[in-house]
């Protein structure tokens, strides 16, 4: 990563957005530019901040300058921890061992289902530390353009809110890659795919499957928090057809249509969408069949479930919450394929997630 002796500076406003913010030095010893931590339309966001904060227009601008500073010296030093460390891809030997990229493939696929932690190299442990530490900087930003008023404001609102999901999105695709390399029920050839993709993500690059993942999993959740949830006969064919009329991105829902035969996948898909476990809904169904209904509403799930009234959990919005119900679903998931019991094994941002990977590769032999 390069390094720059030059002084920091504020982004000149009459430059093009692209070009602002490209010469700011982090104010660390050695730091490196700002392009060299965040992305161009990160750092189009930080200069617009910057610019925000030095406009007076805001009786905060002094706790905005002092999160953009202290946030971006911790980015920054984390990012010169990184380039401390040689590339994963590089071959080097300590004492009678020598390590390789075929090696760390080789000890990633086959470090076990409850090793992974204790085989990453040290610069994945650091990586992974930066991309959280980069939610938890653009969430504390967040917190203060909150307290801003007029229309700038909310304007860089929704950045802020667009750049934390980002984040968020790219470290659950870091972790469905390790859940595959861990994972029982996992081929071979998707825990290699799985690896390489997790190497270019601690090296500092995204693959084309991560690419496209993002953007489709932001449409497919914006989707669903946008349908009402109908329940209805609790087979998911009224929120197909409202996700469909949201705008979802249809790749999403087709992928899932196309696989209405295979129980574990429409299972996973059922429970993105209901937002609860595979055996609650067995349970409303079963309740469904006592009381000779064909059709529920949330009042009746709620019953069913022992739920008081208006107590079913909401749909709620943004990137963290799409990660706390991913959690919270694949902690079920892998419970059910330790103990062999029905319901999904996976979560349906898993079978998203392998699909694209396996089309990527499908691609690159087609354009070999």
């Amino acid at each position: 990563m390069p390094r720059s002796e030059a002084t920091p500076s504020s982004p000149d406003p009459t430059a093009p957005p692209s070009e602002r913010g490209r010469g700011r030095v982090v104010p660390v010893s050695g730091s490196p530019d700002l392009s060299d931590i965040l992305t161009p339309s990160e750092v189009d966001l930080i200069a617009d901040l910057e610019a925000f904060a030095d406009s007076g227009t805001n009786g905060w601008a002094a706790n905005l300058h002092a999160a953009l500073d202290d946030g971006l010296q911790s980015l920054a030093r984390l990012s010169l921890s990184l380039t401390s460390y040689p590339s994963l891809k590089e071959s080097h030997v300590l004492g009678r061992k020598e390590r390789s990229f075929e090696s760390l493939m080789r000890t990633l696929v086959e470090g076990g289902d409850h090793g992974l932690e204790w085989v990453l190299p040290t610069k994945a442990v650091i990586a992974r530390t930066f991309g959280i530490a980069k939610v938890q900087f653009f969430m504390s930003l967040r917190y203060v353009v909150e307290a801003c008023e007029g229309p700038e404001a909310a304007t860089l609102l929704q950045r802020l809110t667009a750049a934390v999901e980002e984040a968020v999105y790219t470290r659950l695709a870091e972790e469905l890659y390790a859940s595959f390399i861990t994972s029982r029920t996992t081929s071979r050839h998707v825990k290699e795919l799985a690896a390489q993709h997790l190497v270019d993500m601690w090296e500092g690059r995204v693959g084309l499957a991560t690419n496209r993942f993002c953007p489709v999993l932001r449409s497919a959740w914006s989707a669903r928090l946008r349908a009402p949830r109908v329940f209805g006969t609790l087979l998911g064919t009224t929120e197909i057809v409202q996700l469909l009329f949201e705008d979802c991105d249809q790749e999403f829902v087709s992928f899932f249509g196309q696989h209405a035969s295979d129980s574990e996948q429409r299972q996973a898909f059922e429970e993105f969408l209901f937002d609860l476990p595979f055996e609650s809904l067995e349970r409303v169904r079963r309740r469904m069949r006592e009381d000779g209904k064909t059709c529920v509403g949330p009042r009746e799930v709620e019953r069913y479930l022992g739920f008081g009234e208006g107590k079913l959990r909401p749909l709620v919005g943004g990137g963290k919450a799409l990660y706390v119900s991913f959690r919270r679903r694949r902690v079920k998931a892998q419970y059910r394929a330790s103990m062999g019991v029905p319901g999904p094994k996976r979560t349906a941002e898993a079978y998203i997630l392998e699909a694209l990977l396996l089309e990527e590769e499908s691609l690159r032999g087609s354009a070999g």
